[in-house]
């Protein structure tokens, strides 16, 4: 017979069901996607719920451990601080934001114009013009003012939306912070029931593994993603500050911004100063020359001295390795992506170390083998050479 005897009707039968769902779920795509949809947007409330909990246990551990208060009392504090600090930036921040941006929306045909008029003189310079048309940049600069505009409304257009995104999610925003309370307070309960239930889909020493290098992980975020957002924060402060005395344009905006963007390693800052320069030009070169040279330093002080001593101990990755997730992370998962990207390429990369140490030593004299046959491979690779050499050599 074709046939393993060891399968049963049962198992045919289970796979033919499998292959029947399968099949159904494939043909009706459309539905599945729509009902995994509508799955994320009845569970967001408690989405909100984790974060919300996860963000405030920092603060909630600051009232109950060094202030030894009640794990209530403690809730009710953070809660207090953190909704205060939200309440008084919905006040006095937000409207400002929302104003700059409408003005810029507003100032958009005066930008296109600005734009115009300096491709318009850089014609003018017969010199400048031989070396645009040398070059083939004649069509690109035709079109910049347009492509300018039309990014600049776009980027507004979406933060606008942005914003009123989260005033229409605003009911489940609060109920995810109502459940978060209960969360919170009963957090032990529920990291204890985490862990049996990884222990009931995986065996104990891979569950064991995956609870430790969650620890790692959370160290991690708490150390380096913690810090930096007061880091950033002192930033964002530092630039608001600079940019009203410099009398830079959309100053609470462009500070906003700075902050931001400073949570990314390498690329961030420099996304702070070219925004702030750019929005100064249209004020006057000198305001761009200066804002930018005023956030490129307030970027170096941060890298030299307020970071060292905010952030304090780096997680010792390679720059390269930054860069790889920061790429990855912004791909995949946008500006949270990259703010995480540090943190987590830490957490992988000690699970690397730990195979890797593991490898070496049960493949021991391993790197040794390696490197004496690449030592022999050379060695006879400059024999061929100098035989092939002489041989040439002596035929001439």
């Amino acid at each position: 017979m074709f046939f393993n005897r060891n399968i049963k009707y049962r198992d045919i039968l289970i796979f033919a069901l499998i292959g029947l769902i399968g099949y159904k779920l494939i043909d009706n795509y459309k539905i599945f996607f729509n009902f995994f949809d509508d799955l994320i947007s009845i569970i967001t409330p408690f989405i909100y719920a984790l974060v919300f909990a996860y963000i405030l246990n920092p603060v909630m551990k600051i009232f109950e451990k060094k202030l030894k208060l009640s794990r209530g009392i403690s809730v009710f504090c953070a809660y207090l601080i953190i909704f205060g600090l939200l309440t008084i930036c919905m006040v006095f921040l937000v409207p400002s934001l929302v104003d700059s941006i409408g003005s810029i929306i507003d100032e958009i045909p005066s930008y296109v114009t600005k734009i115009q008029g300096w491709v318009m003189e850089a014609y003018k310079n017969p010199r400048l013009k031989e070396i645009i048309n040398d070059i083939g940049l004649s069509n690109y600069l035709s079109n910049v003012p347009s492509s300018v505009g039309s990014v600049i409304s776009s980027i507004l257009e979406s933060s606008l939306s942005s914003i009123f995104s989260i005033a229409t999610n605003l009911i489940k925003i609060i109920f995810g912070s109502l459940i978060s309370i209960y969360v919170l307070y009963y957090k032990e309960s529920f990291i204890e029931k985490g862990k049996i239930i990884l222990c009931m889909i995986f065996k104990e020493n891979w569950a064991l593994r995956i609870i430790n290098k969650g620890r790692e992980y959370n160290k991690n975020i708490g150390c380096y993603v913690g810090a930096k957002a007061v880091d950033s924060l002192i930033i964002g402060i530092l630039a608001f500050i600079g940019l009203l005395i410099i009398k830079a344009p959309y100053p609470y905006l462009l500070a906003l911004i700075v902050g931001i963007t400073n949570m990314i390693p390498y690329f961030g800052p420099l996304v702070g100063e070219i925004v702030g320069a750019f929005f100064g030009i249209f004020v006057s070169w000198k305001i761009a020359l200066i804002t930018f040279i005023y956030l490129l330093a307030l970027q170096q002080f941060d890298a030299w001295y307020l970071e060292a001593r905010v952030v304090g101990k780096k997680l010792s990755l390679n720059p390269v390795t930054i860069i790889f997730g920061i790429l990855i992370g912004g791909g995949f998962f946008g500006v949270i992506g990259m703010i995480l990207a540090s943190p987590t390429m830490a957490t992988i990369t000690n699970i690397y170390k730990d195979k890797e140490i593991k490898f070496i030593n049960k493949n021991k004299g391993i790197l040794e083998k390696l490197n004496k046959d690449y030592t022999n491979f050379e060695e006879n690779d400059k024999l061929k050479k100098d035989k092939t050499n002489e041989e040439t050599s002596k035929d001439n």
